[in-house]
């Protein structure tokens, strides 16, 4: 959908009758149109603001009616930037008649609120993390231990069932600018406050450096900051699917919150290899007294079992440190990549083929031993660590078969399957997973080899 249909159907959004697939859609345009995501959070912010503490259900005549004159008298809704709406389009028009319903039900609220009725667990939640947030405005830095299932030296934000725990370590110093720290055996990713540096060590290792903003930790980002972490979750209390439960235990406050998976999984692949990307269960552990998040367990659930996936083991706040966390020493033989000179480089990538073609080409320049295509498909690894050493293994393989590529999950390239034997007759079977969202709309090769 373009944006035009996305912001005429967007109020289709608050819809419970709505199926997970179409809410799938419009989220991936929102991750690539700030605009439209913009206009969603305002009128989410609307509903939320506006839905009572009880779940009143009004029968359909009533529904219906309201909804007919809320047509008639709907006027543009101000926003909190104070910003008018020039029109009443379609998508405000439905969001006005849901106000109706939900102004409503305020007010027949107190005709129905006796000890029977059921408080609603979201907003439970709501005033926890709003408290948490709260306390977390003072904090100065913040240090955690933290396991996940997942590989050394692979991205972050990867997850792997099977995998046993990999010790992580985060530290954030907070002011103007922040500086953080991430690292895991094989990876390290640091902002100094100006740029960002990621280091991967071993063969095919790299090292980049990108702007402040850059995307080079995904969701793994919201670690750095606890506060983010809970409005993260305050924000889905208002606009996701989810199930939620706060309970007292002694001196603390647990918070447990249920989601699904993010992502089209028409093809399974991509499911549960990162956190969004799985049916989750996430268990927060806030102290009662200070307010402040003490533990952090998420699980991902199967149809046969539930695994534990990460545990936040060590959290402290306020704690001096170094600034010496902030730099990455790099070996005498490795040198910082601009990332964008990566994105960008008029020589990398490869237009006006399909994925399924680029993976070919990939692998014949490995059998040819074609440097030179294997780097413009892959940036950077002519200057990678050990290059040599991954030449001597990989270079002379030998094509077994290239698949159909499908999509999977919020990856925003395409996956291609592959087999493909080293000279050394040990076989490779994996997904290429191989992207072209740059300007110029060329293929590169982005993981899975």
């Amino acid at each position: 959908m373009n944006c035009i249909e996305i912001k005429e159907k967007m109020a289709d959004l608050f819809d419970d009758s709505v199926s997970q697939e179409i809410k799938d859609e419009f989220f991936t345009h929102f991750r690539d149109c700030p605009d439209c995501r913009i206009l969603y959070e305002e009128m989410a912010v609307t509903i939320a603001e506006l839905k009572p503490r009880v779940t009143i259900t009004a029968s359909r005549n009533l529904q219906n009616r309201i909804l007919d004159q809320s047509r008639k008298v709907g006027k543009p809704y101000q926003s909190r930037r104070g910003r008018i709406l020039p029109r009443l389009t379609p998508a405000w028009k439905k969001i006005t008649a849901i106000a109706a319903v939900l102004t409503l039900l305020f007010i027949l609220f107190p005709l129905f609120n006796h000890p029977g009725w059921m408080q609603n667990n979201a907003n439970a939640a709501n005033s926890l993390l709003g408290k948490s947030i709260n306390a977390l405005q003072g904090i100065r830095s913040v240090y955690m231990e933290f396991n996940v299932r997942t590989l050394e030296n692979e991205n972050f934000e990867y997850i792997n069932m099977n995998a046993g725990f990999v010790d992580h370590r985060l530290w954030k110093v907070f002011g103007n600018p922040s500086k953080w720290r991430i690292e895991k055996p094989g990876r390290t990713i640091v902002m100094d406050g100006k740029n960002q540096f990621l280091y991967e060590s071993g063969p095919l290792g790299f090292a980049i450096i990108g702007d402040p903003d850059g995307g080079l930790v995904d969701w793994m980002k919201i670690l750095l900051d606890p506060g983010k972490i809970l409005q993260t979750e305050k924000d889905f209390t208002a606009y996701n699917e989810a199930k939620y439960s706060v309970v007292e235990k002694g001196n603390d406050v647990i918070l447990t919150v249920k989601a699904k998976a993010m992502g089209d999984f028409r093809n399974m692949y991509a499911l549960n290899k990162s956190i969004p990307e799985s049916n989750n269960r996430r268990l927060y552990v806030f102290d009662k007294t200070t307010n402040l998040l003490k533990s952090l367990d998420i699980y991902i659930e199967t149809v046969n079992k539930e695994v534990e996936i990460l545990q936040l083991t060590t959290i402290k706040y306020d704690k001096p440190v170094a600034d010496s966390n902030f730099v990455i020493m790099l070996p005498a033989n490795v040198k910082w990549v601009p990332f964008e000179k990566i994105l960008n480089d008029q020589h990398a990538g490869i237009s006006g083929i399909t994925s399924e073609e680029t993976a070919k080409r990939f692998f014949e320049a490995w059998n040819s031993k074609d440097w030179k295509t294997v780097d413009q498909l892959m940036p950077g690894f002519i200057n990678s660590p050990g290059v040599e050493e991954v030449k001597n293994e990989f270079g002379g393989l030998t094509i077994v078969s290239i698949g159909k590529s499908f999509k999977s999950g919020q990856y925003r390239g395409e996956f291609v399957p592959y087999e493909v034997r080293l000279k050394s007759g040990t076989i490779r079977k994996m997904n290429l997973a191989i992207r072209c969202d740059n300007k110029e709309k060329k293929w590169w090769v982005d993981g899975g080899f």
